[in-house]
C-alpha cells in the first residue's frame, strides 16, 4: 500500500514527527510512504506562510529543506522495512516559476507535488482564510474564479515543473459552498480544457482521499474527472491521504486504489522525478 501525501511537522498546520508517521505506517502495514511537506513561496503571503524546524518557526526561504532531508533519511535507516521517498508539495503562484525552479534545483526531492491553495494571494483550502475569501474573492464572482482556477492549473501543468498536481477539484472544499449553486456550472466549461492541459504538459495528476475524511463521498478529483483524464490520456496518478496527522494515515487509500483499478489504472511510485507505473 502507497500513501503519497503526507505532512510531518515541519507544516505548521501538521502534527507529528516524520519518525512517528513511519512508525504508524509500519504499525498499518504499508509498505511506501512519501512525505511532502508545504512549500509556499508566494512573498505576498511572507507574513502568513512559515516552515516549522524542531518546534520553531522559520522563513519559508530559509534552509529548511536541509533539515527536513536529513530526518527522511534517518529515517530510511531507522525503519528498513519500509519505503520513504522524499517529497514537497509547491503551492503554485503565477509569475513564480523561477522562484520555484530554484528552489527545486537546490535540493535532491524524488517527487514534486504541485498544488493551487491560492488564488490572488487568497488562500481557497484553509478554514483560517474563509473570512477572507469571503471578502475579497467571493465579490469577484463565480465566472471569475472558476476562470482564474483554469489559469493557475494551466500555468502550473505548463511551467513543468512539477510531477503531478494535487486535489484537482479542490475548489469542493470551499468555493463551491462560499459562492453558492452557481459555481458548479461556471467552472464546468472549464474542466475539459484543464485536462488537456495536464495531458499535453505531461504532469500526472493525484487522488487526494481528503474529502472522504470531511465526509464526502468521493475523493478530490471526483470519479468523472478521472475517467475523463484517463480517456484523454492522463496515465500517471498518485494516491494520498493528505494525511496531517499520523493516526490519518492511509485513510481511504483503498477507495483510491479501487477507483484507478475500475479505470484499467495503478497508482505510480517516484524515484528521482521519475514515475514507476504498474
Amino acid at each position: 500500500m502507497l500513501d503519497y501525501h503526507i505532512h510531518p511537522d515541519f507544516s505548521p498546520d501538521a502534527q507529528g514527527s516524520i519518525e512517528q508517521f513511519c512508525r504508524r505506517a509500519v504499525a498499518i502495514g504499508m509498505q511506501e510512504i512519501c512525505f511532502t511537506t508545504h512549500y509556499e513561496p508566494d512573498p505576498v503571503r511572507a507574513g502568513i506562510e512559515r516552515v516549522i524546524v524542531q518546534g520553531n518557526p522559520v522563513a519559508v526561504d530559509s534552509d529548511w529543506p536541509e533539515r527536513y532531508l536529513e530526518e527522511i533519511e534517518r529515517c530510511r535507516r531507522r525503519f528498513p522495512e519500509l519505503t520513504i521517498v522524499s517529497g514537497v508539495e509547491v503551492g503554485y503562484e503565477l509569475g513564480l516559476e523561477g522562484k520555484i525552479a530554484n528552489f527545486l534545483s537546490r535540493y535532491r526531492f524524488d517527487f514534486v507535488l504541485g498544488a493551487v491553495h491560492c488564488l490572488d494571494h487568497v488562500a481557497i483550502t484553509s478554514r483560517k482564510e474563509l473570512d477572507d475569501f469571503q471578502s475579497h474573492l467571493k465579490p469577484l464572482g463565480a465566472g471569475y474564479l472558476a476562470r482564474r482556477y483554469f489559469e493557475y492549473v494551466r500555468a502550473a501543468a505548463g511551467s513543468r515543473l512539477f510531477d503531478c498536481l494535487a486535489h484537482l477539484d479542490i475548489w469542493r472544499k470551499y468555493i463551491s459552498s462560499g459562492i453558492g449553486a452557481e459555481f458548479e456550472p461556471a467552472i464546468q466549461p472549464w474542466i475539459t480544457p484543464m485536462l488537456e492541459t495536464i495531458v499535453r504538459s505531461g504532469v500526472g495528476l493525484e487522488i487526494n482521499t481528503s474529502a472522504l475524511r470531511r465526509g464526502d463521498r468521493e475523493p478530490y478529483p471526483a470519479a468523472a474527472i478521472v475517467l475523463q483524464a484517463v480517456k484523454l490520456g492522463v496515465r500517471v496518478f498518485t494516491i494520498g491521504s493528505d494525511a496531517h496527522r499520523p493516526q490519518e494515515l492511509g485513510e481511504g487509500i483503498d477507495c483510491a486504489y479501487q477507483l484507478l483499478k475500475r479505470f484499467g489504472m495503478k497508482p505510480a511510485r517516484f524515484r528521482d522525478r521519475r514515475p514507476i507505473c504498474g
